[in-house]
């Protein structure tokens, strides 16, 4: 069997998911983050409010397309492109997750930025005013397996507080099953907890996405929390956490996105 003829059987088993999930992440599961390095980059693109709409089209029109072909290519295992909802001077205008199949592709990445820093065309780069790329790996995934064109992402930095080791404990026991809930009571469709290799002096150490059916799940969002939170009261473990919690993480500015797609 030659090469070409295995890589297209690779891809035509592969279904792209909407975020960028870590291999062995069952639905509703959870996964651990790679190790040996980074797999995954988060990059955040800002611009002035005035370029918003041209720095949107940028990104559909030659981005996403050429995100898309180095897939295909195989430099990338995943990616998803997100733009933010509102114009916001505190926060992002786009952000991109990229997952990369291996150390060498990461490495490949800094061939591709010297020719197409953060991925952007020559145009895009001219309209953002800042870009920040963080390496961080994906350390917690869960998916319900059937993504929707309507979906609605939230995208929840955060400052943590105590070690890595003791945050993920504090996930596991606390906030994964709070995203199995709400994935339970159909409004969330997939989650991803990244965490970021070089936390010092970056507006977040951790970050949060969240991938909501459609508008109205979103719009339920308060509602079911309230309602999974009173059902894991019964769960003696989660309630212990939830009784007693310390100072783990401090939640910074919020972000509602909608996902970008070439033509």
């Amino acid at each position: 069997m030659t090469k070409r003829l295995m890589r297209a059987m690779q891809w035509l088993f592969f279904i792209p998911l909407a975020l960028c999930m870590a291999p062995g992440a069952q639905a509703g599961g959870s996964a651990a983050g790679q190790s040996g390095g980074s797999l995954s980059l988060v990059i955040a693109y800002h611009t002035a409010p005035a370029n918003r709409p041209a720095l949107r089209h940028e990104l559909v029109q030659f981005t996403e397309p050429r995100l898309r072909r180095w897939q295909e290519e195989g430099h990338i295992t995943r990616y998803r492109v997100l733009f933010s909802r509102f114009a916001d001077a505190g926060n992002w205008d786009a952000m991109a997750l990229l997952t990369f199949p291996n150390a060498s592709e990461v490495a490949h990445w800094k061939q591709m930025e010297q020719r197409h820093p953060a991925g952007l065309s020559t145009h895009a780069l001219a309209l953002t005013t800042a870009v920040r790329t963080a390496p961080v790996d994906l350390m917690r995934a869960g998916s319900t397996r059937d993504a929707s064109s309507d979906a609605v992402f939230v995208v929840i930095p955060y400052k943590t507080l105590v070690s890595a080791d003791d945050y993920l404990k504090y996930a596991d026991g606390y906030v994964i099953p709070q995203f199995n809930g709400w994935m339970g009571e159909g409004v969330l469709s997939r989650y991803a907890l990244y965490v970021s290799d070089f936390p010092a002096g970056r507006p977040w150490s951790t970050l949060v996405i969240l991938e909501y059916r459609n508008e109205a799940a979103l719009a339920a969002r308060n509602a079911v929390v309230a309602k999974v939170r009173e059902n894991l009261k019964s769960n003696a473990a989660w309630k212990a956490i939830s009784d007693n919690k310390k100072n783990v993480r401090e939640e910074e500015q919020v972000v509602i996105a909608d996902p970008l797609q070439g033509p």
